[in-house]
């Protein structure tokens, strides 16, 4: 669901006009507020720490979104990749490197 999120509003903020790089910066905002819900809830069933856990989730964010927004430029500017296209194929390797993160940091035992 967060990825959905987070495609589902990348997606409007580009067909409303915004470059690809604020679009992004919109959309993993959205996917990863769902996305840590839905984690430490049913995917870890962590509900202690909420906001240490908060905390470190969004800093583990912050790698995904600097390698989402690395991606993005390779593709979008350098390859000529369509940016919805682009998208799509930055989302598999940032949500394996975010989960193997998470599950190492944020929501270990």
């Amino acid at each position: 669901m967060g990825v959905a999120s987070d495609y589902a509003v990348y997606y409007g903020a580009l067909n409303s006009g915004i470059w690809y790089q604020y679009a992004n910066g919109l959309g993993y905002l959205a996917g990863t507020l769902v996305s840590f819900s839905l984690n430490r809830i049913f995917t870890f069933a962590k509900r202690d720490k909420v906001w240490q856990r908060l905390a470190l989730f969004l800093l583990v964010a912050s790698l995904g979104f600097a390698a989402s927004a690395l991606l993005l430029w390779l593709l979008v500017d350098l390859a000529g990749f369509d940016a919805r296209w682009a998208k799509l194929i930055t989302l598999p390797v940032v949500v394996v490197l975010q989960f193997s993160l998470n599950r190492r940091i944020t929501f270990k035992n």
